[in-house]
């Protein structure tokens, strides 16, 4: 491992392995995501860091049907959500000894270029570009997408503004019902896929809805998104274009 070699004003942690499928509930892999992530933590705290941005999840607060704020209650019902709560509330206790700022973005559901294949929207994408029926749950969750652009633009303010410190919810303030924007997607690319509503159950655990409050990321860094969602998915597509 190398070492640090000297103070730094922000230390940025984005790196977890095993944030999709069945490694979210796997303890060993979450287990040695918290325990590599706290040796990075006390690295940086121990030779100076201002400032820390801590990527975390809405997995975090566990299912929920309602709006998400700050201050909803936190119910992780995956590992990936347990530990990642547990090293947030972990840093925090390394940072209030030594006077270093800490924030958590948690993100809710971010797409763009380049994401995992097997993520609703790039999946339901492919089958759209192929003409193929698209298998879908009922689609009357609630949710909200982000592109990752405008993740990353608030990541950047997050390491430079003067705002509060705790968590920030991240997303677009774009919500509304899934189906909406799955048939968005049909549109934009003119597909002939049947759109087969139902024909996938939601899990025995129930619905679960991506509706987060981001009032404290709006007010706090002045921020709000400039990538429509039309203009989200157009920009997977012409990336896509670009590889073949």
């Amino acid at each position: 491992m190398g070492e640090l070699a000297g103070p730094c004003d922000c230390f940025v942690h984005l790196a977890w392995s095993g944030t999709r499928g069945a490694s979210r509930m796997d303890r060993a892999c979450q287990e040695n995501n918290i325990k590599y992530s706290l040796v990075g933590l006390r690295s940086v705290l121990n030779v100076g860091c201002s400032r820390i941005v801590l990527a975390g999840s809405q997995a975090e607060y566990g299912p929920h049907t309602e709006q998400i704020t700050e201050e909803s209650q936190c119910r992780p019902n995956t590992e990936y959500g347990k530990f990642k709560l547990a090293l947030y509330e972990q840093a925090i206790e390394l940072c209030r000894g030594t006077g270093t700022v800490i924030m958590e973005p948690r993100f809710f559901s971010l797409y763009g270029p380049g994401d995992d294949a097997g993520t609703m929207i790039m999946s339901t994408l492919d089958k759209m570009q192929r003409g193929t029926p698209c298998k879908l749950t009922l689609g009357i969750q609630m949710w909200d997408f982000l592109h990752i652009n405008d993740a990353v633009e608030g990541i950047t303010r997050l390491c430079e503004e003067d705002c509060a410190d705790g968590v920030y919810n991240f997303g677009s303030g774009d919500v509304r019902q899934l189906r909406s924007y799955i048939e968005e997607m049909a549109d934009i690319t003119q597909t002939k896929s049947e759109l087969q509503f139902g024909a996938i159950p939601y899990p025995q655990t129930g619905m679960v809805s991506i509706w987060p409050n981001i009032s404290k990321l709006k007010k706090e860094l002045q921020w709000e998104p400039h990538v429509t969602f039309k203009e989200g998915i157009c920009s997977i597509l012409d990336d896509q274009m670009d590889w073949t």
